[in-house]
């Protein structure tokens, strides 16, 4: 289906116009810094009844950049079967330190919000096993209608209308995210223009290479209509304004290189920086560096 056709992601996900996807309350909370990194524990109370905890990282307090601070980012934490990390893990607190760039990212002047994905952290999903409940979570919504990449998009839609509604922000807002973070982080650029740069780590990706080389990807890849209206390329040919770093591995083995490069050529012209490095499914420290850099630049 070709773009001027009458579709967008929004109606593609069955959801509300971005902005109208915004906490109907929120609680904060001081927890101890990060070094000279200020960290709070936010809950957004989401119109689904859901309650979405965060993490919000604000910038060393030894030399503090002026507030309002003049831009943003939203960080999203990937997947790996790890159902019982999330925000944490980008905040440096647990788990794998190379998946710290939420704290990177505060360190560098950006204050920077980490918020837990549906069934991660502290929002696991009820049952011993979580793969399993995932699965079921994700088939129910289909079932009524939706998907689960829907919740996600939407979950993170309401993330960054809490910062565009902070006093303490200014600016423009841009997102981050490795694997399942980037998945998202590509939804919510195309779906949500108040997110103005994004970075994307081993996170795109066809439908079509996923089933010809049957790799069991998360469900929430696996939006109804998705393939008909174009498979994933059509999300990227979506992205307009924002610009985009996207990072692949030219080995990795959830995402082949021929289905990333479509995605890749499908953003609009100028949109997409894309860098390919030798590397299987990882944020190395030398993409990581340069992922900081980025949105210093482009944000």
């Amino acid at each position: 289906m070709a773009l001027n056709d009458g579709w967008n992601v929004g109606a593609l996900l069955g959801l509300d116009e971005p902005r109208l996807l915004r906490a109907v309350a929120f609680e904060r909370h001081s927890l101890n810094p990060i070094g000279g990194v200020g960290l709070e524990s936010v809950t957004l109370a989401a119109s689904d009844g859901d309650e979405i905890p965060c993490l919000f990282l604000t910038p060393p307090t030894p030399t503090p950049t002026p507030k309002p601070w003049h831009r943003a980012v939203i960080a999203v934490h990937q997947h790996a079967g790890r159902f019982d990390l999330g925000k944490s893990e980008l905040a440096g607190l647990r788990g794998d330190p190379s998946m710290a760039f939420g704290l990177r990212l505060a360190q560098s002047g950006f204050p920077t919000l980490i918020p837990d994905l549906v069934g991660f952290e502290e929002r696991q999903r009820p049952g011993d096993d979580p793969a399993s409940a995932e699965r079921f979570d994700a088939f129910i919504r289909i079932a009524e209608g939706s998907s689960l990449q829907a919740k996600h998009t939407s979950d993170v839609a309401v993330a960054t209308s809490w910062l565009a509604e902070n006093e303490d922000i200014s600016g423009p807002i841009g997102i981050m995210g490795h694997s399942l973070g980037g998945q998202i982080t590509l939804f919510n650029l195309a779906f949500d223009n108040r997110l103005k740069a994004g970075v994307i780590n081993c996170g795109i990706g066809t439908l079509t290479s996923f089933r010809e080389q049957r790799i069991p990807h998360n469900p929430a890849w696996f939006v109804p209509g998705l393939i008909e209206r174009g498979d994933v390329q059509s999300i990227a040919a979506n992205i307009t304004d924002p610009q985009v770093l996207v990072v692949a591995g030219t080995v990795d083995p959830w995402f082949p290189a021929s289905g990333v490069r479509e995605v890749v050529d499908a953003f609009p012209p100028g949109a997409c920086d894309f860098r390919e490095e030798r590397t299987a499914h990882k944020l190395s420290e030398g993409t990581l560096s340069g992922a900081v850099i980025w949105p210093q630049r482009n944000l």
